[in-house]
């Protein structure tokens, strides 16, 4: 199987300040991968460092990133412009204000097409009508005429989702894609995903702190905790059998229809450490219910060849 993303030992600094430390994943070809943690975990800086776009002010280092068949890191400035704007798409955090609120849609979902592929505005509209179609608008002609102010939520996530496919790209990014929608369009939009993924056979890194919602959709998955990749492996294999005691916890606080009339949500005490994300030690120690001594000290790496699952620490 070809991977579409390879990440081998990835490093954000601002400044002295480590924000993601040694982190290492593979999106293989037509999968979804769910990369998962709490707010401030690193998912976003990582998900940027893949396509260059990191924040101005931070610095990276990595041994590998290969992106859709780019080597990013021996590219030019020019190149990756290029590969990234033919060859990713990406659904940015915040989605919902991500359009212009003064700019037609048919303008903003056609630009990109028409610089990156050599097309005319016609057949950018002819393909931006065909996708919207696709996303779920009976009607596209007469959305591609609106501006996104004159669009719920939901919609303005369908045009997104379908400008981000306007390339046909080999990769999408979709940075917690279901923020400020209710549940019922959340439904829809990761059914959305689920249908684009089978039916197009592109890869999808998808970006969530709900690993329930992760749960359900992905292929393979991460846990990152305080930069760093805690445990990875196949979904079935982690919620089958979940290694590291975050992760554990992160299963356990998902909500169930079980749960009885005020009864309180289950959470994890602490926050994650802002800083000391490159100690040698275990980063999740402060908030384990299962820290040992030696978990200050060291924690050791474990990898299952067999079923693909790997996890940082000293229990077995």
């Amino acid at each position: 199987m070809n991977e579409t993303v390879v990440l081998k030992d990835l490093q954000i600094n601002a400044g002295d300040n480590i924000l993601v430390n040694k982190t290492s994943i593979v999106i293989e070809e037509g999968e979804i991968f769910g990369l998962v943690g709490e707010s401030g975990s690193g998912k976003t800086l990582t998900a940027k460092a893949i396509i260059n776009l990191l924040p101005k002010g931070l610095s990276y280092s990595a041994d590998e990133i290969i992106t859709a068949g780019k080597n990013m890191l021996t590219a030019s400035a020019e190149e990756k412009k290029e590969h990234i704007g033919k060859n990713i798409g990406y659904i940015p955090q915040n989605t919902v204000f991500y359009l212009h609120p003064m700019i037609k849609i048919k303008n903003q979902i056609g630009d990109g097409y028409v610089y990156h592929m050599h097309k005319t505005k016609k057949e950018a509209l002819e393909k931006a009508e065909a996708l919207l179609y696709k996303v779920g608008f009976k009607y596209p002609k007469i959305v591609l005429n609106y501006y996104p102010w004159q669009l719920s939520g939901g919609m303005r996530q369908r045009c997104n989702i379908a400008m981000a496919l306007m390339n046909d790209p080999k990769l999408i990014i979709a940075d917690e894609p279901t923020t400020a929608l209710d549940s019922t369009v959340q439904r829809q939009v990761m059914d959305l995903f689920r249908t684009i993924n089978e039916e197009m056979k592109l890869s999808i890194l998808l970006i969530s702190h709900n690993l329930g919602l992760v749960k359900h959709y992905s292929h393979s998955l991460a846990v990152m905790y305080a930069g760093q990749i805690v445990e990875s492996g196949y979904t079935n294999t982690v919620f089958s059998n979940p290694k590291h005691p975050y992760t554990r916890l992160l299963i356990e606080i998902i909500p169930s229809f079980k749960i009885k009339k005020d009864e309180r949500l289950a959470e994890i005490p602490g926050l994650a450490a802002e800083n000391g994300r490159d100690i040698k030690g275990c980063v999740f120690f402060k908030r384990c219910p299962k820290a040992m001594d030696i978990c200050k000290e060291m924690v050791a790496e474990h990898i299952d060849d067999k079923h693909d699952h790997y996890y940082r620490c000293n229990l077995k």
